[in-house]
Formats: C-alpha cells, structure tokens, sequence
C-alpha cells in the first residue's frame, strides 16, 4: 500500500514537471534550455542556440552594409527569448531596418536607413526590460 502511494507520488510530480516544462516552451516560448546562465544545461549545443548563432551573423553582415549601423550595449539579457525581445523592440523602432543580438557581447547592433538618435535606440531597449548602455557607430 505505501509502494504504490509512493509511486503515485512520483508520478503526478513527474507529471506536473512535464506539463510546466511544456508551458514554459510553447505557451511562453522560452528554450527548454533557457537558464540564468545562458545555454550551461546542454553545454551549448542546444538547436536553438545554434540556429540563433547562424541568425546573428548573417543578420551582422547585411547591418554592415547599411550606410549608418550602430552597437548598443545591453545588460540583462540572460537567455535565447532575451534575444528575440531585444531584436523585436529595436525593429518596432521607426528607421531602424534591421537589429540582432548577442548573448556573448551582451550588446544588440542596428542597421539604419536614416539617422536615429541614440535616445530613441535606448529607450526601445528600456522599454523591452533591458538596460541599455553605450552606442558607438
């Protein structure tokens, strides 16, 4: 009898483990390797990171060719999903074409048609929930 309330129990834990992993990949989309400190729990061979990486210098070599391009550094940003809010909040920004992120650098780069102050680059970032720091050209 306690066998199997003991079984029981491990069961409905593993479970619930199951249905919160679940939740968080598909309903939050965060990357079930997703943790504070970066992609450490599948030593960084993780698809999505790998798809992410292939993403941000393919995305770096078109912002190069624009006539204006800067480098924002961004502090907070901890997993993959960090990225692709840092990338969407830079986008929705009137002139900029073009954003991508890195975890590595902790910083986002943006291609430009026209001239965007620094301000507005920033608070986009702010406004993501990220702090962002220096702008170089």
């Amino acid at each position: 009898m306690t066998a199997t309330i003991v079984l029981g129990v491990v069961i409905a834990a593993a479970f619930v483990f199951g249905v919160r992993t679940a939740y968080k990949s598909f309903f939050k989309g965060e990357a079930a390797c997703c943790s504070e400190d970066g992609c450490s729990s599948c030593g960084g061979s993780c698809a999505m990171k790998n798809a992410l990486d292939q993403s941000y210098r393919a995305r770096v070599e078109k912002i190069e060719k624009f006539p204006i391009h800067r480098t924002i550094d961004v502090d907070g940003m901890t997993c993959e999903k960090c990225i692709v809010n840092v990338i969407r909040a830079l986008e929705k920004v009137d002139g900029v074409t073009i954003a991508a992120a890195s975890l590595e650098k902790q910083s986002a780069q943006v291609g430009m048609k026209s001239n965007v102050p620094d301000d507005v680059l920033r608070d986009a970032i702010n406004r993501a929930g990220y702090t962002a720091g220096a702008i170089t050209a």
